[in-house]
């Protein structure tokens, strides 16, 4: 028996032990699966929660602007539709800052739009809007205030200004300074017109602080316009508006090469865009 029971050990040994791997297996398969459905059902509860916060900001924001609104409406007769154009504008396009209203008053507006500042503020929705309303109007009037003060203080408003059938456009030019001594120049000899495009700094939109630190005035008496392309300039001076004559294109443009003639370049009714 003894003999008999030896030789049958290693074969109930080797037939038990698939059966404790396989149970080991299983369990692992089964864990593996239970935490797989955990993570899925964190996952799905977190996407809920972002989907619901979302909903919340923008409710949020639609009250805070609502509530804004109706603080500029009614308590300081501000145009707020208007404002809220002249915001857009200011972003969409390069035509500048509304000046009814001024830079400052619409960064203000925008600053208190701002989804990054909507989420993480737990300020009451009517102290903001109050708050940010009383800020706006300061503004604006702060801005009309300093308009009527150049105005007064003109030398001579009976005295009309001399002009000449020269008009200025400034293609992408970068510096507010440059552009700020070009509107002198322009004024100083008679220039009807100077339009600026693209990327220049213009009187009503961005570096208008520094255009004005250098013309000193006559960015307000030199009439000008701002285009969005050069292009588009082009187009509006070969066809004429309203009546205008059409003007001669004349380019010009100086290199780096010294003080001689054959360093500059004059080109009468060029073909613009280049066909080349």
């Amino acid at each position: 028996i003894t003999n008999n029971m030896a030789k049958i050990t290693p074969f109930f040994t080797s037939w038990t032990t698939p059966s404790k791997s396989a149970s080991s297996s299983s369990t692992i398969l089964f864990e593996s699966f239970t935490s797989s459905s955990k993570s899925n059902q964190s996952t799905n509860h977190e996407e809920k929660q972002g989907t619901a916060t979302t909903s919340n900001n923008s409710n949020n924001k639609e009250a805070r602007i609502k509530a804004l609104h109706t603080k500029l409406t009614t308590t300081f007769n501000i145009n707020a539709t208007l404002l809220s154009t002249a915001s857009l504008t200011s972003i969409t396009s390069t035509s500048g800052y509304n000046p009814s209203f001024g830079k400052s008053a619409i960064k203000a507006y925008q600053s208190y739009l701002k989804a990054s500042a909507l989420s993480s503020t737990t300020e009451d929705v009517e102290k903001a809007s109050i708050r940010t309303a009383r800020q706006i109007d300061f503004l604006i009037k702060q801005h009309k205030s300093a308009e009527a003060s150049w105005i007064r203080h003109l030398d001579d408003t009976t005295k009309s200004r001399r002009n000449f059938p020269i008009i200025l456009v400034l293609d992408n030019v970068r510096s507010a300074f440059n552009v700020g001594s070009i509107f002198r120049t322009a004024d100083a000899t008679g220039v009807s017109f100077v339009y600026t495009t693209g990327i220049t700094p213009h009187p009503k939109g961005n570096g208008r602080e520094k255009v004005a630190k250098v013309a000193l005035g006559a960015e307000r008496v030199v009439p000008t316009r701002h285009f969005d392309s050069t292009k588009e300039v082009v187009d509006f001076l070969r066809r004429g508006e309203e009546g205008e004559k059409k003007w001669t294109l004349v380019g010009m443009e100086t290199t780096d090469g010294g003080d001689k003639e054959e360093d500059e370049e004059v080109v009468v009714e060029m073909a613009f865009p280049s066909t080349t």
